[in-house]
């Protein structure tokens, strides 16, 4: 990834974060039963997991650091290096096997879980955001 395509990524993931803002006033109600409204739910989360993985990536190939293999490793890596917060590994990792659950639809997935973890992660995914980016900045 070169520096245009991180700077590309940040702003996506800038606005996928900003959607899931604008989703999370969502009432529960509304969101089960409205398809389009879970659907952008998972499509935002989706995509924020994969920017900050990507990222992540970017960063640890810049660091010289080795590069992992699955998305739930590029989290445990970046807390085992400093760039993100350690006690942020559990929930990241979690994250992460979510996102695989989205994509390759291993289960059908629960609305009021989704509707629960967008409740719960959206302000936790922001942090971590921030944080991964300005990481990345001070090295």
């Amino acid at each position: 990834m070169s520096d245009a395509e991180l700077k590309s990524r940040v702003v996506s993931l800038h606005e996928s974060l900003r959607k899931l803002r604008e989703l999370r006033k969502t009432s529960q109600k509304k969101f089960l039963n409205s398809y389009v409204i879970s659907d952008a739910v998972l499509h935002n989360l989706q995509l924020t997991i994969e920017a900050l993985t990507d990222i992540g990536n970017y960063a640890l190939r810049r660091g010289g650091h080795r590069i992992p293999e699955t998305r739930a490793s590029v989290f445990e890596l970046l807390c085992s290096e400093g760039y993100l917060a350690e006690e942020s590994r559990d929930e990241l990792v979690k994250m992460a096997r979510f996102r695989n659950l989205v994509v390759h639809g291993y289960a059908e997935l629960n609305l009021e879980m989704v509707f629960d973890i967008l409740q719960r992660q959206a302000s936790f995914l922001q942090e971590v955001a921030s944080r991964l980016v300005q990481s990345i900045e001070n090295r």
